[in-house]
């Protein structure tokens, strides 16, 4: 299709109605009869007449999700803004009923009173148990433009003692980060691990040692997740350091510009709301968590995280329950590339 009808296709299907392309296809030097036969022609071609079709559809189920999310709002700003409530002595049956099954996110303190690893676990500890043991890590971070989407092409591989040194020796970076793909916890090598943890009672399915049930994320102060969504719910649990999480619901996706996969277009650090104006309608909640805390990330939330010291992270999905998790199963949202890195 020549450029100017893919152009009219596009407009034609994201609504913008005819008379104002036959307008401006005029102001660009094209006769007022050329122009309307083109995008007559353009709007009765059977793709963009389903197209149009789908998203009258899709501007209702945004809609329907934009009342949800005042709804949310006004509940939120009652009480002075959207936060993400902290508590302690939190029961198996509460945190479901009130929290995982209404898809809300809650930070429990006091789940990790039992870890081992709490008092244990240090980069210097891991470095003196592990250190000759090569791990698998996402470097070179910071030269590229997008690293959690192009993940893959970023893997590197150096001793545990090289990376626990880079990490010591200079100050905030996201250039090298050992995040949960790198699968660390199923190698054999590092399975004692696994004895320094414990599987929240009734929050977490005791078998932790299940493949793919728990994960480890460890890197320097400065790491970045950018703003994303998870496909499950996840548990996590913040071992040493600490980390700045910022969390957005679950039904704000249609203003969370979602261009590839699990990803949105959207600096949390500095969001452009000149290029993404439907940003600003977001309900952002901040929050940090430290040794001992436990965040709640329902499924679909859109969250961004960074490391505010050296930190050692540990996240689950099997939760204490028949199903286990509750996933979403088509999420990608945005286009789907041709080939995901």
């Amino acid at each position: 299709m020549p450029p100017r009808r893919a152009w009219l296709a596009e407009n034609l299907t994201r609504g913008v109605p005819p008379r104002r392309l036959v307008a401006l296809l005029c102001d660009s030097g094209v006769t007022p009869e050329q122009a309307q036969a083109e995008v007559a022609s353009v709007a009765e071609h059977p793709a963009v007449v389903q197209a149009r079709a789908r998203m009258a559809r899709h501007a209702e189920m945004e809609s329907l999700l934009a009342s949800r999310a005042a709804l949310y709002r006004q509940h939120q700003t009652r009480d002075g803004g959207p936060r993400v409530e902290r508590l302690r002595g939190l029961s198996p049956e509460a945190f479901f009923e009130r929290y995982y099954h209404r898809n809300r996110p809650v930070i429990v303190e006091g789940l990790m009173a039992d870890w081992p690893a709490l008092s244990r676990w240090t980069p210097e500890w891991l470095a003196e148990r592990f250190g000759d043991e090569p791990v698998e890590v996402m470097a070179g971070r910071e030269s590229d433009g997008d690293p959690d989407f192009n993940a893959n092409r970023l893997r590197s591989s150096l001793p545990l003692r090289e990376l626990v040194a880079r990490m010591r020796g200079g100050g905030a970076t996201n250039d090298v980060y050992l995040v949960a793909r790198n699968s660390l916890l199923l190698r054999e090598a590092f399975r004692p691990l696994l004895d320094d943890l414990r599987a929240p009672a009734g929050y977490i399915h005791p078998d932790i040692a299940a493949p793919h049930s728990v994960h480890l994320w460890f890197g320097p102060a400065g790491t970045l997740s950018n703003l994303h969504h998870d496909h499950l719910n996840v548990l996590f649990c913040q071992v040493f350091g600490r980390k700045r999480f910022w969390l957005i619901p679950s039904w704000e996706t249609p203003w969370l510009y979602n261009d590839r996969g699990l990803y949105s277009a959207v600096d949390i650090r500095a969001p452009d709301v000149e290029r993404f104006p439907d940003f600003a309608r977001a309900t952002v909640h901040t929050c940090e968590v430290g040794p001992g805390d436990a965040l709640l990330i329902p499924v679909g939330w859109w969250h961004a995280v960074q490391a505010l010291d050296v930190s050692l992270s540990v996240t689950f999905v099997c939760f204490d329950r028949d199903a286990r998790n509750a996933e979403w199963r088509d999420y990608w949202i945005g286009p789907r590339p041709e080939k995901v890195e």
